[in-house]
């Protein structure tokens, strides 16, 4: 009897975990970065995979003292060119009021942004051997547009979020002291190049349900061989 309470009371906790649990997205977050400006930028980046096959991208400014003009990704030896010239960006995922995010360069050593955004002058080291920037993408033509969030997706080209390494942003509108936008808009006239290389936030694996499943019948089958040998 003791033993079937026990058989009872597993699967039910094996249930309950299969009924509460979501499976949550691996996030790499990017929020300390090195910049040649003399500035404090406020940039948070962050990338998830919670969607199959998929990168989802967030940019955002908090407290607002940038807005951001282009944004470079670097996967180290990893090439995107063949897989990004199919169309890759994922244009069903929108935000209210987003300007988007366009590719414009793909495995390019350049730190070209396109209509005179660059990164000339920070020059982070990008990873061995190739030296590349995997995707660069424009967020913004120049002047300043009240934008503080972009979110776009992209396919994953069969990478994961431990490829992700140097990131580097470029902002044109750029605050100095505690100005901020929108307010400050007409005395946020400088300019802002960072770069991340460790994002802050690893990614970390989460038990899917169907990992649970497989342990709650296990445990369920070890108490079930206990109750047999106890009756035996």
């Amino acid at each position: 009897m003791k033993g079937d309470k026990c058989i009872s009371l597993a699967m039910l906790m094996c249930g309950f975990l299969l009924s509460s649990m979501t499976v949550q997205a691996n996030v790499l977050t990017y929020d300390t970065w090195t910049t040649n400006e003399g500035g404090s930028p406020n940039y948070i980046f962050t990338v998830d995979d919670n969607t199959a096959g998929k990168f989802t991208y967030n940019l955002t400014i908090s407290p607002w003292n940038a807005e951001a003009l282009g944004l470079f990704v670097d996967f180290g030896d990893q090439t995107v060119g063949a897989v990004a010239s199919a169309g890759f960006v994922d244009t069903t995922v929108t935000v209210p009021g987003a300007l988007g995010a366009n590719l414009i360069f793909t495995d390019t050593a350049s730190d070209n942004c396109g209509n005179g955004c660059n990164l000339s002058g920070l020059n982070p080291s990008l990873i061995a051997p190739d030296g590349q920037w995997e995707l660069v993408f424009s967020l913004g033509v120049q002047g300043y547009e009240g934008q503080q969030t972009f979110s776009w997706v992209t396919n994953n080209f069969g990478l994961g979020l431990s490829d992700f390494g140097l990131v580097g942003i470029r902002s044109q509108v750029f605050c100095s002291g505690d100005d901020l936008l929108p307010d400050d808009n007409e005395s946020c006239k400088g300019s802002d190049k960072s770069y991340s290389s460790t994002p802050t936030t690893p990614p970390g694996e989460v038990p899917e349900p169907a990992t649970l499943l497989l342990f709650g019948l296990g445990l369920t089958g070890l108490l079930y061989s206990r109750r047999s040998v106890l009756r035996a």
